[in-house]
This record gives C-alpha cells, structure tokens and sequence, in this order.
C-alpha cells in the first residue's frame, strides 16, 4: 500500500525546506546489529539523508534522484532482512522505518506502510521510548495523513514537559504544525527551540508564515458574527468557538441563539432555553453572554456591577462554576419584574481572563489537506487567515433571565452553559 501526496501546500509562495527528517541523529549506532549489511545502510543513508528529508515536486541536487532513490531502496532491503534475524532490537525497528521515510519521499512504492509498521514495531518494543511515535508522527505529517500526524504530536508533547524534548522533535513539531494551520501551536514551538538554543533567525519563516495566518483586530472595528464565531455540531449540542472573543462554550442543539456582530470590541450573544411550563403556560429562560476589553483602570468588580445598577438589593453568592482564576457573582429576586409568573430570579456572574502568551492556543485544532480533484496532480492552496483575540484583558459576564415559577430548570441550564465556558 502506498499514499499518495497529491498536493503542495504553499503559504505566500513559500515551501518549507527545513530539515524535517532529523530523526537520524537520535538513532544509536552502537545499539544496532554490528553485522556488515546494517552498518553499511547506516553509512550510506547517513550520507544521503540531506536529500531525502523531506519531498518536492523538483529535485536540487547533482547527483540524480533515481540514484538516491535506488541506494535507500537497497539500504531498506537489508535492514528488513536484518529485521528478521533480530525482531527484539528497538533501534533496527526505527532505523528501518527513518530509511522507508525517506523513501517515501523520493516516492519509492510501498514505504509508506513500511514506516508504520516499523516505527509501531519499535513502541510495541519500548512503549516507554517516544521516539518511535515521534517519527511515526512526523512521517504521517508529510503525507495525507496531516491531522492524524499533529494529534500524535500533541498526544507526545502532552506526555512531557517541553524541555524534556529535544530541539529536533520541536523542528518536526513546527513544521507539522504550520502544515496543520495552527499558527499559534507553531509559534509556542518556535519559542520553545529558541530557549533551547537554537538561532531565533532559523525560524523566520515559519514564524513570518504563522503571524500570516492571522487577522489584525482592533476594539473599533466590527466583525460580522459569521466570522467571528464558528459552530461545531456534536451528538447532543452544539459548541460555539470565538479566537476573537477568546470564548468557547457549549449549548444543547434544541437551544435557539442570537449572535450578534462584534462591536467595538464587544461580544454579545443570547441562548434562548426551554420552554419550560410556568404559572401562565410556558417561560423561556435566556442565558446573555456578553464579552468586551477592559477599560483603562477599570476593575473586574466595577465592570460586573455596571449591570446591576437597576437592581440595588442583588447579593453576592458563590458561582456556580468559575471558568477563570476568579468570579464575582450576584443574584436578584424582585417582583419588580414577571409578578404574573411570582416575580424574577436573576443570576450574574463575571469574570476576566487576561492575554495569553499565544493567543488561540487553546481553540486550534489540526487540519488536514484539502481535497484533490486529482490523485496525482499538485494542488496548491492557500489557507484563509483567522481573526485575532481582541487585544488586553477580557471581561465577561454571563446573566440569567428568568422568573421565579421555571427558575429551578432555568438554573440547570445556566450551570450547563456557564460550567462548558474555555477562555483563551
């Protein structure tokens, strides 16, 4: 079985060229067979790797491409022999599965699964050895198997702190991740190299490529709410994303929603629940989520009571669910509102969240290639870019309107939505 790569993914006209394949100075030598046909492959593929790491619809280099392709040919066969005689031994399993890599990328039919068998093989001999998934990932990302390849490498990352990995995996980890389109994931990366080391100027483009994929926003500006916010439909609700609100929470499919358009840098959106049965037939509760900058010298609890000025008896109570470091909640009952259904029960509580280091962070999740017409052709595409997090400190307050006959189940979905808030 092969996979194809039909397809060139370009960001402004630019092709990746950094070494993606530098998984060969974390193989040992000594650990592999030290029979003559294995430390041969190893020589010559140690000579040859520069032009095989990573594919390209042309070849740069004077020595022809059927001859590097030829030399990784053998190498793979005798290592696959060797494989046979030695079936315990880790190192053989990566380093067979590097050289069908690099196969693969000079286009020899039938490496690609021979990578994965291997480098499965190699995690089947030492689960606790993360090399082998870290190749495997890295090898899924230069083909068609992009999303698979960048969960695997979130999986690997999460399983360490960042130190703990080596500059090399953060190259393939910034390479797979521009592919993937998560800017920000590519420049948490690009950090983490550089505090590692590595020349800051090495990165450029990757960098330049990821702050490409982004949008400039500002607080005086307005952005229509289609933009603005996406909706991921699952099984029993829906889950409502803004990177530009730095807001995702989730509401039940049979919830009916107003979002409104970004303006002047403030996020507001209504959930309609219910209805529920009340003393004059059926109440709708309504959730209000409404996001916006800080004002200069404005603090959390003066942003907060701003919406409480028509309703001097609110008391403070513990929140329900915070989804920041801290919330600051009141609750009104007044039958100055609703006195058909007894009167209204009002709850509201607020929060800040300040800016991340990388913004979006939280909300990316790993692309795949677009579909090609084509098996063979080359499709060039380039990505749309992604509205930014509204710059500074973000406010939000989440409010509860409801009366006081259907607030018990009103409450319930004010818990629902307030506990699946994320802030980014």
């Amino acid at each position: 079985m092969s996979v194809s790569r039909p397809w060139l993914v370009l960001f402004s006209a630019f092709l990746l060229s950094t070494d993606i394949s530098a998984q060969l100075r974390h193989i040992n030598p000594l650990k592999l067979p030290q029979d003559k046909p294995v430390q041969a492959a190893y020589s010559t593929v140690r000579s040859i790797e520069y032009m095989a790491h990573s594919w390209s619809p042309t070849w740069s280099y004077d020595t022809p491409k059927s001859q590097v392709a030829s030399q990784l040919k053998a190498s793979l066969t005798d290592l696959r022999s060797a494989v046979t005689a030695s079936p315990q031994n880790e190192e053989l399993a990566l380093f067979t599965g590097t050289v069908a890599h690099l196969a693969y990328n000079l286009d020899v039919d039938d490496t690609y699964e021979i990578a994965v068998q291997s480098f499965n093989k190699a995690t089947e001999l030492d689960p606790s050895d993360y090399r082998a998934q870290w190749f495997l990932a890295s090898h899924r990302c230069q083909s068609n198997e992009i999303k698979t390849g960048m969960e695997q490498m979130l999986a690997i990352e999460a399983s360490k702190t960042w130190r703990e990995f080596p500059v090399e995996f953060w190259d393939d980890y910034i390479n797979c991740s521009t592919i993937a389109l998560m800017p920000a994931h590519t420049l948490r990366a690009v950090d983490h190299a550089v505090r590692l080391g590595e020349d800051p100027s090495s990165y450029r483009s990757a960098v330049d490529i990821a702050h490409g994929r982004y949008k400039p926003t500002d607080a005086n500006s307005t952005y229509s709410a289609r933009d603005a916010w996406q909706a991921t439909h699952l099984e029993q609700h829906v889950l409502f994303t803004s990177q530009l609100c730095g807001l995702r929470f989730s509401a039940r499919s049979d919830w009916h929603l107003d979002i409104r358009d970004v303006a002047k840098g403030t996020c507001v959106l209504t959930v309609e629940t219910g209805p529920y049965p009340s003393k004059s037939g059926q109440g709708t509760p309504t959730v209000l989520i409404l996001t916006r900058a800080a004002k200069p010298e404005e603090q959390l609890d003066d942003f907060v009571r701003s919406f409480l000025t028509k309703f001097p008896s609110a008391r403070s109570f513990a929140a329900p669910s915070c989804p920041s470091d801290k919330c600051i909640a009141f609750e009104i009952v007044t039958d100055t509102l609703y006195q058909p259904e007894g009167g209204a029960h009002l709850l509201v509580v607020g929060f800040a969240e300040p800016s991340p280091e990388f913004p979006g962070l939280l909300f990316e999740q790993p692309e795949g290639p677009p579909k090609s017409e084509s098996s063979e052709k080359v499709a060039y595409y380039h990505p749309n870019e992604k509205l930014h997090r509204v710059p500074g400190t973000l406010y939000t307050v989440v409010e509860l309107d409801s009366n006081v006959s259907i607030f018990e189940k009103a409450a319930e979905d004010f818990r629902y939505v307030l506990k699946s808030i994320q802030l980014d």
